[in-house]
């Protein structure tokens, strides 16, 4: 695939949108998108490229913006992913990606099938009214306190196809708690498009079994968009904070209700952190995104308020200084190691106060692209001959260091990217069948069971 229909690819997945509404952009310049229309607060798909289409930097962090505008929409009631297009950007309610299938609706004890799309997963531990807004995504059943899930780790670690020190990468990132403050964890949760979920169960790849045999003669490869306007597989990462009552009454977090590790009463959470895979049948891309206040970047000030950074801060009964980015330390502090990409600092000025112009009180304003981690040279993993085990073609990246500090925090050092990990995404195996099979750089696959 040439760079120019790699792009054109990706952006047809990547849910951009039509340019900037005329009174928007009368009061903003426009911001340098290349051949990318400049991001906008609207809802709509549209088709995007016409002629030839710059690979860069810009065009992709402009992308991720408008895919983070698209994905934070709110949704329309009882459909699933579907944005409110009559909503304005920030109403109440979830939003499109929040009624996504979450990995634990769709990877099923005993290999269930996981239903229809629109269909809700009810759970039978709560009661009817509760059980309602979590099967419809108004309140988050939170449970991972990693990134990764352990059953998925324990499974990655039996390959011995992958390197030692990408294995302790892995580890790493699914190994530690992060701390706030308060003393309370993050915690973690990944959600998938109906793209994605209509692959996974259209091929019972839900089921550990057929997940074998499928990958023993096809490539397991997330579907690109068939054409500019519609959607390709995209799955989400996000990272909630519990937050106190001078956090919610900040206006900074996007937030909403959840329950923790099986509690029946709810809390208030803010988005503290998000990851973002779009799908092209290659390499993809990823964006990552946190909210401004998150931690501090070594070499800058660390004096201010920050979510997870208290200059301050010292360990219980002691005058010792609280560790920095020491996985289980409770409280914990972050600092973010790696700065923010050039470009994209320079678009986020531009879209945060574009949100403000819209919406003086929105609390979107407050958050930040860090970076979007692509490939320059895409290898289409369809064309591959099966079977195929990890790690899959990284694409030579356009940067090999992308991290999200309060989503990879105990594992900020150099060649830490997306791709170094997710090259080794495996499917989940059976019993002791445990094939390294690759799975299109998706985690999620790892979570299949095998039916009883």
């Amino acid at each position: 695939m040439s760079p120019k229909h790699f792009l054109c690819a990706l952006a047809a997945g990547a849910l951009l949108f039509c340019a900037v509404p005329q009174a928007q952009a009368q009061a903003q310049k426009l911001y340098p998108c290349g051949d990318v229309p400049n991001p906008s607060t609207s809802p709509r798909i549209a088709p995007i490229f016409h002629g030839n289409a710059d690979l860069n930097d810009a065009g992709f962090d402009c992308m991720a913006w408008q895919d983070f505008i698209y994905l934070n929409w709110p949704a329309t009631p009882g459909q699933r992913g579907v944005p409110n297009a009559g909503a304005r950007f920030g109403a109440p309610g979830p939003t499109v990606w929040e009624t996504y299938k979450t990995a634990d609706q769709v990877f099923l004890p005993n290999a269930q099938d996981p239903g229809a799309w629109n269909a809700a997963h009810m759970l039978a531990t709560l009661a009817t009214p509760l059980a309602e807004r979590v099967a419809n995504g108004e309140v988050r059943r939170l449970t991972m306190t990693s990134k990764i899930s352990r059953a998925v780790l324990g499974n990655i670690l039996l390959h011995s196809a992958a390197e030692t020190a990408i294995l302790d990468e892995i580890s790493q990132a699914g190994g530690g708690t992060l701390y706030d403050l308060n003393g309370y964890p993050v915690y973690y949760e990944i959600a998938m498009n109906r793209v994605q979920y209509d692959y996974i169960r259209g091929n019972k790849l839900y089921n550990a079994i057929e997940q074998i045999a499928f990958a023993q003669t096809r490539v397991i490869s997330l579907p690109a968009a068939p054409a500019d306007g519609q959607e390709s597989a995209v799955e989400i990462k996000a990272a909630w904070k519990v937050l106190s009552q001078a956090e919610r009454a900040s206006g900074r977090f996007h937030t909403i209700e959840a329950l923790l590790d099986g509690s029946k009463s709810p809390v208030t959470v803010g988005l503290v952190g998000f990851h973002m895979f779009v799908s092209n049948g290659a390499q993809g891309a990823w964006g990552t995104f946190a909210q401004i206040d998150n931690a501090p970047v070594k070499g800058g000030s660390t004096s201010g308020s920050y979510n997870f950074f208290n200059p301050n801060c010292k360990q219980p009964g002691t005058s010792n200084p609280c560790p920095v980015n020491v996985k289980d330390a409770n409280p914990g502090q972050v600092l973010q190691i790696n700065p923010n990409n050039q470009t994209a600092t320079s678009l986020n000025a531009y879209m945060q106060a574009m949100l403000k112009s819209y919406d003086s009180k929105t609390p979107w304003q407050y958050y930040k692209l860090i970076d979007v981690q692509w490939a320059l040279q895409p290898v289409e993993i369809s064309r591959l001959k099966a079977p195929v085990s990890v790690p899959l073609p990284d694409g030579s990246p356009n940067r090999k260091v992308v991290v999200n500090a309060v989503i990879e925090t105990f594992v900020q050092s150099a060649g830490i990217g997306c791709f170094s990990c997710h090259t080794y995404a495996t499917i989940a195996g059976s019993g002791s069948n445990k094939p390294p099979y690759a799975s299109s750089y998706s985690f999620t696959f790892g979570r299949a069971t095998t039916p009883k």
